[in-house]
């Protein structure tokens, strides 16, 4: 049974969306080349020309290579080049476009008689890679991660996290003489799945990971700066049952949003499966912001144009995708897409900081994409004689969108609203259309 009627509530009130749409505008899932293992996930960041480049670990062998392509703005998937080969374990990348505008790569490894954790450079274009041949933090265990978490401080400075069996810790700057920083571990082990967001107003770092700790289990929040943690660790509300945490299934899902303030968290609560699906502004006492989603899996959170977020999930080898608004406190309608193939989806991630989602899924043999647009909305009304049509994203009005009706072709002013009149007598289909959106339509009777 799939997921349908998703509920979402928000400051006490309960809003009820539509059953989930069917996919999106025409488009297709495009596989990535080579083979990777089911938990990889690649790094992913746009340049200024709307470009986003992929960077992501593939099966070479016995070793491992990094590996770089790009995806312009239309979706449509570049070739692939060997970024940096030659490595004899290799941890998943995270990838940061830097202010002025070039491509800095973190990852754990070892390759030939070093070991630790890495960066490695390349312009604007993707290529050529260079990898700098200085360990990127102090820590030759950084090696073991699984993947590595990085993000941008708000003066520019990179900031890089992994974690094992060691702990967890993150590094300031790119100075292997500087110490490394730790979260301060509880009993027993370990801390996973590491991400750092910043906050782009405030200018705070967060790193968000998920802890298996006796004394501690859960996905937590920890505010960080150069000179370590600042303050406790902070739980994600409902992350954790009794004594008992379902593992979220992708790295921590924490960003910062484009041009507004708050770090948020989106995750899974429920044990031993998901049923409610959240979004936590990481600096408040409780979510804002949930979706009553049974079994949902691989949830996972991408920053988008005006504020809004992206939010990503799985339900039954089914992706679902919906946008919220510029104030993060309501969601748009939900698109559904079968899983590439139709198979089983072992990870998810998404980039929407141009507007559309770019998203990518694991199917434990192989990485897909596939562009996601956000759907508008449509309500019409009779009012003395005239229909007034209400054109919305996620609530948010959208101005100079089409609305044709009564064979009539309006467009909405700055509050989204077309009026039609005189109305005619009968039901009137009317459909809403503007480009970057999938078209939405209604009858008003």
């Amino acid at each position: 049974m799939r997921a349908r009627g998703v509920a979402a509530v928000l400051a006490g009130a309960v809003l009820v969306l539509a059953g989930s749409a069917p996919a999106g505008p025409p488009g297709q899932w495009s596989r990535l080349p080579g083979a990777v293992v089911n938990f990889a996930e690649p790094g992913l960041a746009r340049t200024a020309d709307g470009v986003l480049h992929v960077l992501y670990v593939r099966k070479s062998g016995p070793r491992p290579e990094l590996v770089h392509l790009s995806v312009d703005a239309a979706g449509k998937v570049g070739p692939d080049a060997v970024a940096i080969g030659d490595w004899s374990s290799l941890s998943h990348p995270d990838l940061l476009r830097m202010p002025d505008g070039t491509l800095r790569a973190f990852m754990g490894g070892i390759r030939g008689r070093s070991s630790g954790l890495f960066t490695a450079t390349a312009p604007a274009s993707g290529r050529p890679w260079t990898l700098d041949p200085r360990r990127a933090a102090q820590s030759q265990y950084a090696y073991a991660t699984s993947v590595t978490g990085a993000g941008l401080a708000k003066d520019g400075t990179p900031i890089s996290a992994w974690s094992g069996t060691p702990g967890l810790f993150f590094h300031w700057g790119l100075d292997p003489a500087d110490p490394d920083r730790e979260i301060p571990p509880g009993r027993g082990c370990c801390l996973y799945w590491p991400e750092i967001a910043v906050d782009a107003v405030g200018g705070q770092a967060w790193l968000g990971f998920f802890s298996l700790e006796d004394d501690g289990r859960g996905l937590y929040a920890n505010a960080i700066g150069p000179g370590g943690p600042e303050g406790g660790r902070r739980l994600a509300p409902g992350s954790v049952s009794g004594r008992s945490a379902a593992q979220p299934g992708n790295r921590t899902a924490i960003t910062g949003r484009i041009g507004a303030p708050g770090v948020y968290l989106f995750y899974g609560q429920g044990y031993p499966s998901f049923g409610t699906l959240a979004l936590w502004r990481v600096d408040t006492p409780r979510p804002h912001l949930l979706l009553r989603i049974d079994r949902n899996r691989h949830a996972n959170v991408a920053a988008a144009p005006e504020g809004r977020l992206w939010l990503v999930w799985e339900r039954s080898d089914a992706i679902y995708a919906t946008r919220t608004n510029k104030a993060a406190t309501r969601v748009g309608p939900t698109t559904r897409l079968p899983a590439p193939g139709g198979r089983t989806v072992y990870r998810l991630n998404g980039e929407g900081s141009a507007g559309p989602l770019d998203l990518f899924v694991n199917d434990g043999q192989g990485f897909w994409h596939r562009q996601v647009w956000p759907r508008l909305e449509l309500r019409g009304s009779r009012s003395q004689g005239a229909i007034v049509f209400r054109v919305g994203d996620a609530g948010d009005p959208v101005a100079g969108a089409t609305v044709k009706a009564g064979g009539r072709s309006l467009t909405t002013n700055a509050a989204g609203v077309a009026t039609l009149r005189p109305a005619p007598r009968g039901p009137v289909r009317a459909t809403a259309t503007k480009a970057g959106y999938v078209a939405a339509s209604a009858t008003v009777r």
